[in-house]
């Protein structure tokens, strides 16, 4: 088994951790591929000119911002498996809050890492080096895909936390009414801000157990491509400080 497939399945095993039997409010976090199963590393200390020692400091910074996006993936996974939205007003508080709280992370790491991959790619335009020019930018644009999925969940993820609070906020009538009224032909509804994509075009009110499930279903699967998209930036970082 190559590095790259054994970290794909390290990170699919950790956020698909089976639910208890019964739903708990403050579950234990889940586990998260260790170093060793990682193949995007932050690059080492290079001692050259100041170009690679810049390199190395914004390719470091964007690497750290995915690697933690990553940590924090496996978390809200786990969180959207385990947390119980149901049982009552406290329980769904605390689950709403837990889940914006990974949201701002995730989209504050993805933020922060797209600013430096935009700098690399700067640095790529200005090198002299084809080979380092040519690098830099695979490098660039493979992590920046990373990070630009992971921003993605961020968004998902509010739109979840959005619906969370406008169905808490709904009297059951209402939200009855609404998903009764929903059908694939009402584009207004199916691309409403609380609406994410993953909540599917049903018609009928799933709890929001259900619908957290769903997220974490389809969460997971945007991992595989996640972590394609770190290994080909694994792949070329070496490559990125060719000289230095």
């Amino acid at each position: 088994m190559t590095i790259a497939s054994t970290f794909i399945a390290a990170l699919i095993a950790t956020a698909a951790i089976p639910p208890p039997a019964a739903p708990v409010s403050a579950p234990a976090a889940a586990p998260v591929p260790s170093a060793s199963e990682r193949p995007l590393k932050e690059i080492g200390h290079v001692q050259s000119s100041a170009v690679c020692g810049n390199i190395v400091v914004h390719a470091n910074s964007a690497i750290s911002s995915a690697l933690r996006n990553d940590s924090t993936l496996a978390l809200t996974v786990n969180r959207l498996r385990n947390l119980d939205f149901v049982s009552n007003n406290l329980t769904l508080e605390q689950g709403i809050h837990e889940l914006d709280r990974l949201a701002g992370e995730l989209h504050d790491d993805s933020v922060h890492g797209d600013g430096e991959v935009k700098r690399l790619r700067d640095m790529a335009d200005k090198s002299t080096d084809p080979t380092r020019k040519a690098e830099l930018h695979a490098f660039a644009d493979a992590l920046g895909g990373a990070l630009a999925r992971q921003k993605k969940v961020a968004m998902d993820l509010n739109g979840l936390v959005a619906y969370m609070q406008y169905r808490e906020m709904a009297t059951p009538d209402e939200t009855e009414a609404k998903f009764a009224a929903a059908d694939s032909n009402d584009t207004a509804f199916q691309n409403a801000p609380f609406r994410p994509a993953f909540m599917g075009g049903g018609q009928r009110a799933e709890s929001l157990n259900e619908i957290a499930a769903n997220a974490a279903d389809d969460f997971t699967g945007r991992m595989p491509l996640i972590a394609a998209d770190e290994v080909k930036a694994s792949d070329h970082a070496e490559g990125a400080v060719t000289g230095c």
